[in-house]
């Protein structure tokens, strides 16, 4: 594995030829002069540049194009400039080849409250967690040495790079928990960088996840909860208002299914249409395909939204807010139902609040699944649901009050009004 100094060998050496690419110059900036400010500058108080805004069109000039050779020379020089960490926050980590994993002995910043794993008086990092942070410059990351050379000083290793640690952790199938991909970092660190908190779900050792079982609210405890003569009252009152009709089948057989005659709603002529029987949430969801390890569709990462109220404990965490499944576009299908059905039952029920919205209800469901698609770098969350429609009466909406200029009591807005 190559060190530090030959990676940044390889990247001054790159192909600057102007053909390559045309297209990250649109908004191109001096490079030569920042360049210039971070050769001059203390360590500590370097940042990259922000990218300024395009002051002239391409007009393919040789004047043109060696401005260009300039600036991404400077560029590439300047994201090779060798970034340091201050004696404070020096946080030194060490890679555990046989795990595929770093450990830290002594955390230093916060992050390590929403990463990480304690274990034997040291804070282990899975390879996402690992690389998120070398990635960021919040840990050093050095290469380990035999424990009777040096005494075993962590700090005595060789430093990892960040292309080293792209090789060490990515692809590794004998690491805890499976095969890190490309696929899977591009997904976790976008969520990180994003402010949720995410953790890997379960282990990816196993073909497949355990089954969920069902965790339905009886009747009782709900009438326990609204009381005794609330419930009543509001089934005495469903059952007048709602009365329910039965369509025999020599009534389907002959003529039209809605017949001509007095009906009182929309919602009886609705539920006149309702044929088909829906089945209830009752029976445990069971597997429909045989256990395959290279099954894609599984879930990979829990995430919980940040809250200030609310402080996020690792040891004890709370239910997550999603759960991602990653796929990558390129080299999976489009999902069939038994794929779909035995992905969704091995998620907890977790249904809707009750004074929700109805489309959110219906967006929600009871179990739900966020499938992040990656395509070439480029994820796109998709949520995949189990709604009941059957239970959730669309329908069956409350009428809307009419304001001033109409409803009853309104005075409207006719022909000849002004």
């Amino acid at each position: 594995m190559a060190d530090e100094d030959e990676d940044l060998s390889h990247l001054r050496t790159m192909n600057l030829d102007p053909a390559v690419d045309e297209d990250g110059d649109e908004q191109a900036l001096d490079y030569g002069e920042a360049f210039a400010k971070m050769a001059n500058s203390d360590n500590a108080t370097l940042h990259l540049p922000k990218r300024g805004e395009k002051d002239f069109e391409s007009h393919s000039t040789d004047l043109q194009m060696s401005k260009l050779d300039a600036s991404r020379l400077a560029m590439h020089n300047v994201l090779s400039w060798q970034r340091t960490h201050t004696q404070k926050n020096h946080v030194p980590a060490m890679y555990d080849p046989t795990t595929n994993m770093a450990f830290v002995n002594k955390p230093k910043t916060s992050m390590f409250l929403t990463m990480g794993r304690s274990r034997g008086g040291k804070e282990w990092l899975l390879p996402e967690e690992a690389l998120f942070l070398i990635e960021r410059g919040s840990v050093d990351c050095r290469w380990p040495i035999k424990g009777e050379e040096n005494g075993g000083k962590m700090l005595e290793g060789a430093p990892m790079s960040l292309q080293g640690a792209y090789a060490a952790f990515l692809g590794y199938e004998a690491g805890v928990g499976g095969k890190l991909t490309m696929e899977m970092y591009t997904v976790y660190s976008g969520l990180k960088r994003s402010g949720y908190v995410v953790f890997r779900h379960g282990s990816w050792d196993n073909a497949r996840a355990d089954i969920q079982p069902l965790t339905p609210k009886s009747q009782a405890q709900a009438d326990r909860k609204e009381g005794y003569w609330t419930s009543f009252w509001a089934e005495l009152w469903r059952r007048i208002a709602q009365p329910s009709y039965t369509i025999s089948p020599e009534s389907l057989a002959h003529g039209p299914l809605i017949r001509p005659g007095l009906y009182r709603s929309y919602a009886d002529i609705f539920r006149a249409m309702s044929l088909i029987p829906s089945h209830e949430r009752t029976t445990p969801p069971t597997f429909t395909l045989p256990p395959n390890p290279n099954n894609p569709f599984r879930i990979h990462f829990d995430v919980w939204k940040t809250s200030g109220s609310q402080r996020f404990r690792k040891s004890n965490p709370p239910p997550p807010d999603f759960r991602v499944c990653v796929i990558n576009a390129r080299e999976t299908d489009v999902p069939t139902a038994a794929q779909l059905s035995d992905l969704l039952a091995t998620v907890p029920d977790d249904g809707p609040k009750e004074n929700a919205a109805i489309m959110n209800k219906l967006k929600h469901g009871q179990r739900n699944v966020l499938l992040a698609v990656v395509d070439n770098g480029i994820p796109s969350y998709i949520r995949v649901a189990d709604v009941e429609f059957s239970r959730e009466k669309v329908y069956e909406r409350p009428a809307t009050r009419g304001g001033k200029g109409g409803g009853r009591g309104g005075r409207g807005r006719g022909r000849g009004r002004r």
